[in-house]
């Protein structure tokens, strides 16, 4: 098991930060695109050598994002509104994934074939957000960070869509 977090800035045009582990070491650093439409977030590790970027799909009616790893591995997540009620579907022909929790307040975890993988939970309290990943199984770390990140981004578009 590993402990990873993710603490955004406050005030911030793009996304620049980094994922760091439980001795403070930096794991991962992201970086965000600036672009007028679409989003394009670039993930990569300690020696920066790129390993996924996340893409907004535009001209969709609800948010989909595909997350697109460097060895060929895709994910794509749909926000479904269905009875007054919003849901991710995550679709990929290499994992059987699923989140469950309430991903609307970033606190949910992360299935593959009904295993336990990872879980996500937002600090209230904090400047900026601030996240805690827990990675159970750390061939899944990329992927559980990967989606932290991709639902963050569903989120924040929607609520500068509100304003």
């Amino acid at each position: 098991m590993e402990k990873l977090y993710i603490k955004q800035k406050v005030f911030k045009i793009t996304d620049h930060y980094a994922v760091i582990d439980e001795n403070n070491n930096e794991i991962y650093y992201v970086d965000q695109d600036f672009k007028l439409i679409g989003n394009t977030v670039h993930v990569s590790d300690r020696n920066y050598n790129e390993l996924f970027t996340i893409n907004k799909v535009i001209l969709t009616w609800l948010p989909k994002y595909n997350i697109e790893f460097t060895d060929g591995r895709l994910i794509e997540i749909k926000e479904n509104f269905a009875f007054f009620k919003k849901s991710l579907e995550i679709s990929s022909a290499d994992f059987d994934l699923d989140v469950k929790g309430d991903y609307l307040s970033l606190n949910f975890k992360i299935f593959n074939n009904n295993d336990l993988i990872g879980e996500v939970e937002k600090a209230w309290l904090s400047w900026g957000d601030t996240f805690e990943l827990t990675v159970y199984d750390e061939s899944y770390r990329d992927l559980v960070v990967a989606l932290t990140i991709a639902v963050d981004d569903i989120l924040d578009d929607e609520a500068k869509s509100r304003h």
